[in-house]
Formats: structure tokens, sequence, C-alpha cells
């Protein structure tokens, strides 16, 4: 657990020191911070579907405006940097959960994305120096860290058991790994596809400019003037 946490805060601050002040690399941070949030709120709301009780709809809908207020949080400090209005990327998304499993597990999905954002947030905040983008990651933890306890509480109000919850949060923790297996995997390819491309085109653009100064070096170029009347006749 303290390696984990090391490794973590050593990656936070090389992002920050090292790789935001790339161009663009600090912007391309915030959009992913607002889409995160913004997709937490999608979730909520699919979630608030499945809910009888009125006060368990009610604090979820007060999460989720919290989640929202997050996500314009993000769209602000983004505009802040000097880009243009922030454009949300666009994906599709799907349930966590289908409509046969229990309503609970949804709440120990969003409760481990919490755990994991609250965590990564305090560290964004205690390494970046400060300015517009701290003091709304401070804004964002002070909230998420009551979010972490408001979804283990509704947790267990749903009727989840102690062992179902450890469980579940365990099966959750491991999901999320893998998805960010596949998330490196992807990137990976697309770094790859990219530099053979790049190569390809050199190789290209080597071989035609040699074609290309041959060519200029001919002092006469020879073309037939009835070249077209041969095609149509």
């Amino acid at each position: 657990m303290i390696v984990g946490k090391a490794v973590e805060r050593a990656k936070v601050w090389l992002a920050v020191k090292v790789g935001w002040r790339l161009n663009g690399k600090m912007s391309e941070a915030i959009r992913g911070f607002q889409a995160t949030e913004a997709d937490g709120v999608w979730h909520l709301h699919r979630a608030l579907r499945r809910l009888d009780d009125p006060r368990e709809r009610a604090i979820l809908f007060t999460h989720g405006l919290e989640e929202e207020a997050h996500a314009e949080e993000f769209a602000h400090a983004y505009v802040h940097y000097g880009e243009t209005v922030l454009v949300p990327p666009n994906f599709e998304r799907s349930d966590l959960y289908g409509a046969d499993e229990p309503a609970w597990k949804t709440f120990a999905f969003v409760n481990v994305g919490e755990d994991d954002a609250t965590e990564r947030f305090r560290l964004l905040r205690d390494t970046l120096d400060d300015g517009f983008l701290k003091e709304s990651i401070r804004r964002v933890v002070a909230d998420e860290e009551g979010h972490v306890d408001l979804t283990y509480d509704m947790l267990v109000r749903m009727g989840a058991t102690e062992p179902e919850i450890r469980s579940e949060l365990r099966k959750v923790r491991v999901r999320r790994l893998w998805q960010a297996w596949l998330r490196i995997g992807r990137r990976a390819i697309d770094q790859l596809a990219t530099l053979m491309l790049s190569v390809a085109y050199f190789v290209a653009g080597v071989l035609l400019a040699r074609t290309a100064r041959e060519r200029l070096a001919q002092r006469y170029v020879e073309y037939d003037n009835n070249r077209i009347k041969k095609l149509v006749a």
C-alpha cells in the first residue's frame, strides 16, 4: 500500500512538473478531468432511475448536482488557461451493470471511483503551484471526500451486507485495472501506428525528392501533344 502511494505520488509529480509543461498537455489533462466528472453524472442519473425510496433519490440527486458542478469547475479552468470553450469528448456510454444485477452494485463502482479520484486530486492539489487550477481542485476534493462516505452509506442503506460489499469492491478494482490496461494498450498501438506512418512518409518523401531532382536536372521535358487524341480515338 505504501509503495503504491509512493508510485502514484511520483507519477503525479512527473505529470505536473514535466508532462504538463509540454504544449497542450495541461489543457488535455483538465479536459480529461471534466469528462470524468461528466461521465459520473450520467451514471448517477442512470442509477437514480432504479431507486424508489424518496430519501435515497434526494441524496443521489444532490450528489449528481455536485458532480455536475465539478465538471463546470474544470470547464472554467480549461478556458482560464487560454483555450477556447471546452468541447467535451464524444464517446459512447453504457450502464455499469445490467438490469438483472442489484442496483447497489452501481454504487460500489462509484465508491471506488470516488476514492481513487479523491486520492489523485489530493496529490494534484499538493503538487500544483498556487493558481486557478489548484483552487478548483481544492474545492473538488472537499466534495469528493464526502462522496466516498456517502456512496458507501448508500450500499448499506440498499441492503448490501459487509461481505458482499468487500467482494464487489475487489471486483470493481480488478475491472478498473483491466480497463486502464486496455487504454494503455490502445494508446501504445496508436503511437506505433503514427510512428510507422511517419517512417513510411519519410521514405516516400526521400524517393520522390530524388526522382523530382532528376527530372528537374533534365534540360528538356518530353511531352506528346497528341496523347489525349490517341486516348480518345
